[in-house]
């Protein structure tokens, strides 16, 4: 008999999503990944957390193995569905853990509906200043070959030797389905305009939700001074960790640090 797969599909609204669901317990952790990622970005998160958590990750619409439809590609929209999302799990309350875009969509869901989101935790997160690296969006949106992407998926990582041809070539195919481009297009111009991000949260967080800033010292995405620079993160009580020799994909290149900083702060 062959292993069953480690994902599961559900349908949100029309919508086919997959989704990872991990752990077990009262305590749940929803992972969302960044522009153009999918669930696989936690896969050395996912383990660690559900250890003491349950843990769940879907690929977002647009993204990954989920449907390439996106009916409302703005963040506010995506945050709708990641609440709609959790409704038909039937999960009441949540820690958030966002990457990038996925930090920015954390955001507006906790204000969408800030009695469901318990904490929240932004990875090398949008929506918190406007500088924002638009050539790597613009990049990796035109990108039609191994040799133009390379270097642009290069700019994810501290160590550029981390991008080996089969991430480029898997990268390439997901590119290559129907509706990507598309998708991906809307998506990166609700993002940015004028190559600056366009929506960006100065206070965006409640004193009930507590919130850890995670980020990359060497992010060539979106810059680490966002963190640095967060108006009265000490007195709002945000906690705030940066890891050296990391960049924008903080949770991969240092794994073991940042499943350890979550989960101190989840517990």
């Amino acid at each position: 008999m062959g292993q069953a797969s480690p994902y599961l599909f559900t349908e949100v609204e029309g919508i086919q999503v997959r989704y990872a669901d991990r752990g077990s317990g009262d305590s749940v952790v929803l992972l969302l990944h960044g522009f153009a990622g999918d669930l696989d970005n936690w896969m050395f998160n996912l383990g660690a957390l559900a250890d003491k958590h349950r843990v769940l990750a879907l690929d977002l619409p647009g993204h990954g193995k989920s449907t390439k439809t996106i009916t409302d590609p703005s963040l506010s929209g995506m945050a709708k569905f990641v609440s709609k999302f959790l409704k038909v799990l039937d999960v009441p309350l949540v820690h958030l853990v966002g990457h990038s875009m996925g930090g920015a969509i954390a955001m507006q869901t906790a204000f969408g509906s800030p009695d469901t989101v318990k904490s929240l935790a932004l990875v090398c997160s949008a929506g918190l200043g406007a500088d924002i690296n638009s050539d790597y969006l613009k990049g990796f949106v035109e990108s039609e070959s191994a040799q133009q992407l390379k270097p642009v998926l290069q700019q994810l990582f501290a160590d550029p030797s981390l991008v080996n041809p089969q991430l480029v070539e898997e990268i390439l195919n997901y590119k290559r389905m129907d509706g990507v481009e598309s998708a991906l297009k809307a998506i990166s111009e609700t993002l940015i305009s004028v190559g600056r991000q366009t929506v960006f949260i100065d206070n965006f967080v409640s004193s009930a939700i507590p919130v850890l800033v995670i980020w990359g010292s060497e992010d060539r995405i979106i810059p680490v001074t966002h963190a640095q620079n967060l108006p009265a993160a000490e007195a709002a009580g945000i906690q705030v960790e940066i890891f050296e020799s990391a960049g924008h994909m903080v949770q991969m290149e240092k794994a073991s640090e940042v499943n350890r900083c979550l989960l101190n702060f989840l517990n």
